[in-house]
């Protein structure tokens, strides 16, 4: 009798040591912090959650993953360090550039953007190189690849570089501010974020496109987090791209009517 019921403890123990063990492996899966900035229409701020096409491609990824995940809207400078240095980080929409390719894992192109000098309508000011946009002063987003190009291109800080820490108020630093001439931006997004700033999205131009083509914007992770994760996330945007699922995303975010409430 005594056999038999230490078998049975035996057997018990067994149980509850696979149970916990098993219970473990589902509770330790990788929490993802996804970080971000407002740049409407890819992301919006909103008062309750995050929204925007890049949005919704990226969490739509995510919920295909076995990971917990939550986006977070910070200033982009603030946004680009975490991803930078917290393992399990990742980060959208981001540009790929030489200057960045080594310092993140690339997980998949999720966008497109163009990036072009804006200026007010009323000024109509002729530029047609980098050359003449440095006669005038231009505001960018700190650390943002629009900040890096200009200051590739001899721009400096506090002579014809004007440098914000966030998209929140660069349209009404042209629209409100003498000083500044023009800002850096995509021009697909003027119209989003005007309506968000309470400005007529009519008194803005595209003066000066710079790029021929439209470039990537990219979802990217901190360069430490786990292969296996990378590629999860690589393998979910991809079967949206050719399921088309991206596709119709964006098209429905073309006209939205957006509701920050």
């Amino acid at each position: 009798m005594k056999i038999i019921y230490i078998l049975k403890v035996v057997i018990v123990l067994f149980g509850i040591t696979a149970f916990s063990s098993t219970s473990q492996e589902i509770t330790t899966q990788p929490h993802i912090e996804v970080v971000t900035e407002h740049l409407p229409p890819f992301q919006i701020d909103t008062p309750t959650k995050v929204l925007g096409f890049a949005t919704e491609v990226v969490s739509t990824a995510l919920s295909s993953t076995p990971y917990t995940f939550n986006i977070s809207i910070y200033p982009w400078a603030r946004s680009y360090n975490m991803a930078l240095n917290k393992t399990n980080t990742c980060i959208y929409s981001i540009a790929r550039t030489p200057e960045r390719e080594d310092k993140f894992l690339w997980v998949n192109s999720i966008a497109e953007r163009n990036v072009s000098l804006i200026g007010l309508t009323e000024r109509s000011l002729n530029i047609e190189s980098f050359e003449d946009a440095k006669k005038y002063m231009t505001a960018v987003i700190r650390d943002d690849v629009t900040h890096q190009l200009l200051i590739r291109q001899g721009f400096k800080e506090g002579v014809n570089l004007f440098v914000v820490n966030n998209t929140h108020s660069l349209l009404t630093l042209l629209a409100k501010r003498e000083s500044i001439d023009l800002i850096l931006a995509d021009g697909f997004t003027i119209n989003y974020r005007a309506k968000f700033n309470n400005l007529d999205p009519k008194i803005f131009e595209n003066v000066y496109q710079l790029n021929a083509k439209p470039l990537d914007y990219y979802f990217a992770c901190n360069i430490k987090t786990p292969p296996e994760i990378i590629k999860q996330l690589r393998h979910s945007i991809n079967q949206m791209k050719v399921s088309g699922q991206i596709d119709k995303i964006i098209d429905e975010w073309q006209y939205p009517v957006i509701k920050v409430n």
